[in-house]
């Protein structure tokens, strides 16, 4: 019994190497596939990141580019506010001018027409004054001739009850 034991020993021993290389063959191969899917999974991945890589260059290159059109387009709108505000300045420079003009020509007239105004003031307080002699004069020739009137008067019936 001990020689049928070792024999089947061996036996087991040998169904179980057979068994043992088989399932190393079939973890094998197993291995050769998922190495070859994670081969295919890598070059899949690196295929997708360069097109990413690619697309996002060319997303980055659209961007500066925009950036840069705006940018001209803000300098040369700028540039195009500076020479209307420059313009404006000028106009505005223009016009203070002429106002200045306006102002002293209007303060020349203003002055001649205080200046007439002053003279005729004058002529009218001298008239006015030669206007209050004359009455003052009047009135003393008048006030006067009354009295000697008045004076006559009383003399003459004075006179005529002598």
């Amino acid at each position: 019994m001990s020689a049928v034991i070792g024999v089947e020993n061996r036996m087991i021993t040998e169904d179980r190497i057979a068994r043992l290389e088989s399932g190393v063959d079939e973890l094998k191969g197993d291995v050769k596939v998922l190495s070859a899917r994670l081969n295919e999974s890598i070059v899949a991945n690196a295929r997708e990141f360069g097109s990413l890589r690619a697309e996002m260059e060319k997303g980055f290159g659209a961007l500066r580019t925009e950036i840069e059109k705006n940018r001209t387009e803000m300098e040369k709108g700028l540039g195009a506010l500076r020479t209307e505000a420059e313009k404006n300045r000028v106009e505005m420079e223009r016009g203070f001018g002429t106002l200045r003009v306006e102002i002293e020509e209007n303060r020349a007239e203003a002055e001649k027409g205080l200046g007439t105004l002053q003279a005729e003031v004058e002529k009218g307080f001298g008239s006015l004054r030669t206007s209050i002699e004359s009455a003052k004069l009047w009135m003393l020739v008048t006030g006067v001739g009354s009295v000697i009137l008045v004076t006559f008067t009383f003399l003459g019936r004075v006179l005529k009850l002598f």
